[in-house]
């Protein structure tokens, strides 16, 4: 038939680097790991009626408000700005997001200039097999205890800037948009919730709401590392159960401005403040543990 043309053997044959990778990529998910998930945010993460991928939008605050005079450690990025750099799986919650107090959150696979490195690939399915053979029985995480089973574990892919994309299904299942006292619309972990209304509702209660400026609120369920960089694990925001306060006013490095009546209603409620730590991050706190009103 004319204008028809037979493939040759050498053309089926050749396969780029990116082809390979979207092959590869479904067997991994098929064997536990979602890492072929959009690049982009997928909007059950943002809606509060919903059931990552890439950095999530966070309620700034309250509805109608304007968006956060300050948020430098979460800008969010532009649209395709972003290269796939790898992915990982997140055993566990680390300790906490100061730097002396981090653990490992699970194998990390990286993304080389001639395609995926297969042996890290193997090593990656291989630890989360592992990891949901011992959940089914429910033995308890080498490292985890009642939060890291309280807020799971997850696959996850990451960018060139820092950012992170956790299994939708894992927010799906976990990420919600609330309302809560001062701040408004919040999205985090639901497990974060209880704790962050409790505290803030006694905030009000203390007549302290003036304390905190829900313009000034950093974001919740931002996933990214700390400081962006892989090296340094992953974010307590990236499980959304941390959040950052009055940013401006609250640098890294500095005392800070904030209340101290306030951190300690945030303490006494299972949060865990930045201020504390040896390089100071005043405008954070991080759950660090449950607890129950009385």
């Amino acid at each position: 038939m004319r204008g028809r043309r037979v493939p040759t053997a050498d053309s089926r044959r050749a396969l780029p680097a990116t082809a390979l990778l979207v092959l590869l990529l479904p067997a991994v998910a098929s064997c536990g790991q979602d890492v072929s998930a959009s690049a982009e945010p997928t909007p059950a993460a943002q809606a509060p009626t919903a059931s990552p991928t890439g950095a999530a939008t966070v309620g700034p605050g309250r509805p109608g408000s304007p968006p956060p005079r300050a948020t430098p450690r979460s800008p969010a990025p532009e649209r395709g700005a972003r290269d796939v750099r790898g992915g990982g799986f997140a055993t566990s919650v680390p300790g906490s997001d100061a730097p002396d107090r981090k653990a490992d959150t699970g194998p990390v696979f990286a993304l080389g200039e001639d395609g995926p490195d297969l042996e890290e690939i193997e090593r990656l399915v291989e630890a989360v097999e592992r990891i949901a053979a011992q959940q089914a029985t429910e033995d308890p995480l080498a490292t985890g205890g009642s939060m890291a089973a309280a807020v799971g574990t997850f696959s996850y892919r990451y960018f060139a800037d820092g950012t992170v994309a956790p299994d939708p299904a894992w927010v799906a299942a976990n990420i919600r948009t609330e309302q809560v006292p001062i701040l408004g619309a919040v999205t985090g972990h639901e497990v974060l919730f209880p704790q962050l209304r409790g505290a803030l509702e006694e905030v009000v209660a203390r007549g302290l709401a003036d304390s905190i400026d829900p313009d000034q609120f950093g974001g919740c369920y931002v996933p990214r590392f700390i400081g962006r960089d892989p090296a340094q694990g992953l974010s307590l925001h990236t499980w959304g159960i941390a959040v950052d306060l009055n940013v401006p006013g609250n640098q890294r490095g500095t005392v800070g401005e904030m209340d101290r009546t306030v951190v300690d209603i945030f303490q006494r409620w299972g949060f865990a403040w930045g201020g504390d730590w040896g390089y100071t991050d005043p405008m954070h706190f991080e759950l660090a543990r449950l607890v129950r009103a009385r």
